[in-house]
């Protein structure tokens, strides 16, 4: 084990330790790094560039209290810590660099100073295997706060395996970055424990938020990952989410199999956003969502468009109080986008608590759905129809609802609301770009039944026709 003052000019250590210090520690540090595999980074402000890791390390401080801090504004400082750059690496992971440990560190990317920067990172991974991220903030990130790349240039084929974040900060600081992390590659990642906070950017568009999955070509992986225990709290500048992911490279078994489990989603925009390409049945892209709580998200908690082989089970999703803000669905299924229909396909939503939602189609907003179960699910103050089938005539004609189950399910209303009225509620309903009206649908291969509607809860709203039609 080596300490990193012990690389630097030692009457530069008492204004490393007071966080007076303008030395450019970059070259002390790297020389610790290059010499030694366990690299302790004492409490204190290190102003650094570059710095280049490599396998079998461990680099660790004593906390927050350790500060690693962006020296400048320029492209040296592109990227603070990071295994490969540029053309190294490979394609092959036994090539990999692995057998990484970050702990107990503070990063610092300096954001309400120098402003955004979209491919500055904290922490560029890439062609890496077996690293463990613990304990370490992110803080003030330009671009990203940790990237998981396939390399740093667009052509690079590099795959990582094995990367597990664990009681990590990801704080922008404020809302003028990209994300706390992004995903282009990775089997087998693991996000447990972690805050994402003031993560945006009014300035941007989709694929901004805490957890990003958006993978660059076809030969990207991005598969067995699970995010648990986590926290995701004021990601709310436009269209920017909580999680997403993006299915559009998806090719051979490279995207598939996402768990999200017990975590906390408070006042973003969108919780879970899935940008998802049209899909036959057999392609699964299998997310489930399991034992969440979603509270006062802006728009959508879950608009998991045209992916296959969803579950949300276990979930409370809650407006508070009842009936506040703009309105969105918690749940909406299958979208219209670019001039084409993606339909969710084969989606399970059971025993979740849907509280003082006030929906644009439905709590659960039905657009496209071929397959879904809604069974043993607690509607209660649903300002508007519990389940909505969108009577939307799409472009290519190519949006379809049928195959549907829903069964089990209570729907209540308390006394009083948000506006001192009851909330208007329906159990079924139908709309049309996003406007409710008395349709007349008819769904096949479907169901409805033993579902507890309280008594003055219209059970079909607004006197549509909706029609159940069982498999023949």
């Amino acid at each position: 084990m080596v300490n990193v003052l012990s690389f630097l000019p030692e009457a530069e250590h008492a204004g490393i330790r007071a966080g007076t210090s303008t030395y450019d520690c970059t070259g002390g540090i790297q020389s610790a790094i290059n010499g030694a595999n366990k690299v302790f980074v004492p409490a204190g402000v290190y102003l650094v560039k570059q710095l280049n890791l490599k396998s079998d390390m461990e680099l660790y401080g004593e906390g927050p209290t350790s500060e690693l801090k962006a020296l400048d504004n320029s492209t040296a400082c592109e990227f603070m810590l990071v295994t490969y750059v540029r053309d190294g690496g490979t394609s092959h992971v036994a090539d990999n660099m692995r057998n990484i440990h970050l702990h107990d560190l503070k990063l610092n990317g300096r954001v309400g100073e120098f402003g955004y920067m979209q491919y500055f990172y904290l922490l560029a991974v890439n062609a890496t295997s077996d690293l463990t991220v613990q304990n370490v903030v992110f803080y003030g990130f330009r671009g990203d706060g940790m990237y998981v790349g396939s390399g740093t240039l667009k052509t690079s084929e590099r795959h990582n395996q094995r990367i597990a974040v664990r009681n990590c900060l990801f704080d922008g600081g404020v809302k003028d970055n990209r994300n706390g992390l992004s995903v282009i590659d990775c089997d087998q990642l693991t996000v447990y424990g972690c805050t994402f906070t003031n993560i945006g950017n009014s300035k941007l568009s989709h694929s901004v938020g805490a957890i990003d999955f958006e993978p660059d070509h076809n030969w990207s992986v991005y598969r067995d990952v699970t995010i648990s225990h986590c926290k995701f709290v004021d990601i709310d500048t436009v269209n920017t989410a909580g999680i997403t992911f993006f299915n559009g490279h998806q090719a051979a078994g490279n995207i598939h199999d996402w768990v999200v489990s017990d975590c906390q989603f408070t006042n973003c925009y969108w919780s879970i956003y899935a940008a998802s390409k049209p899909k036959p049945v057999d392609v699964p892209d299998n997310l489930s969502v399991l034992n969440c709580h979603f509270l006062n998200s802006v728009r959508f908690d879950m608009n998991i468009g045209g992916l296959s082989h969803t579950q949300i089970s276990g979930c409370t999703f809650e407006r508070s109080p009842p009936g506040s803000g703009p309105g969105g669905d918690a749940v909406r299924l299958g979208a219209f986008t670019n001039q084409t229909t993606k339909n969710a396909v084969k989606t399970v939503i059971t025993g979740n608590t849907f509280t003082g939602i006030r929906p644009q189609m439905g709590a659960i907003g039905v657009y496209g759905a071929i397959g879904m179960v809604c069974a043993g699910n607690t509607f209660i103050d649903v300002y508007g129809p519990c389940i909505s089938f969108a009577e939307d005539a799409s472009t290519d004609h190519a949006r379809s609802i049928g195959n549907v189950i829903i069964s089990g399910n209570k729907a209540r209303r308390t006394q009083g609301s948000a506006v001192g009225r009851a909330a208007p509620m329906s159990f079924l309903g139908t709309s049309n770009q996003l406007r409710v009206v008395k349709g007349q649908l008819v769904l096949q291969d479907s169901y409805n039944y033993n579902n507890d509607i309280q008594t003055g809860i219209t059970e079909v709203e607004d006197a549509a026709d909706i029609q159940f039609v069982g498999a023949k």
